[in-house]
């Protein structure tokens, strides 16, 4: 959606309030936008720059990091920029920009904008519930829902930090009690 932002910028010190409702595609390969992109922008002349202050939200579909079962999740970003109007870029430069247009014609690229801040908020680690136990690095087992079909052996050899294996051999083989 690219609003006309011509009647704005005539008027320094105007404001202009967006509503927001709009199918969005996130462009990151494995995590779709799964709902329309709804949310208000307020945007405010400044005379040399456009202010833009709001929030927007969706939901993407996500893979959990632990037990690869897709999940819902929902993404709420706050959006809060200050663009240069002599930032305009042509609408055929294909450089990410949020104001387009030709010599007075400007237009804020909603869609674009709520592309970036909303992909900004996606997690770094996904996970579809603060308990998910994952999958058994042995066995495959999903642990939400089945128990380790490993050997008990198998299980206490993993228990143990790899990178703590030889301290765990080491006190093994140390005599017990005070010499």
């Amino acid at each position: 959606m690219r609003v006309d932002l011509r009647p704005l910028r005539a008027e320094r010190g105007g404001t202009l309030v967006i509503d927001c409702h709009e199918t969005v595609e996130s462009r990151v390969e494995g995590i779709p936008f799964v709902e329309p992109v709804t949310g208000r922008l307020t945007l405010h002349n400044l005379g040399a720059a456009l202010r833009i202050e709001g929030s927007v939200r969706t939901a993407a579909r996500l893979v959990c990091d632990r037990c690869a079962s897709p999940y819902r999740y929902r993404l709420h970003a706050a959006v809060d920029e200050e663009l240069n109007w002599a930032d305009v870029a042509s609408p055929d430069a294909g450089d990410v920009t949020y104001l387009v247009g030709a010599g007075d014609a400007v237009g804020l690229d909603v869609g674009v904008l709520a592309r970036e801040v909303l992909v900004l908020a996606l997690p770094m680690v996904a996970r579809c519930g603060p308990d998910c136990r994952g999958l058994c690095d042995g066995c495959g087992a999903d642990l939400r829902i089945e128990p380790c079909r490993c050997p008990p052996e198998a299980r206490r050899a993993r228990e143990v930090d790899p990178r703590l294996r030889a301290l765990a051999a080491w006190r093994e083989a140390e005599p017990s009690g005070p010499a």
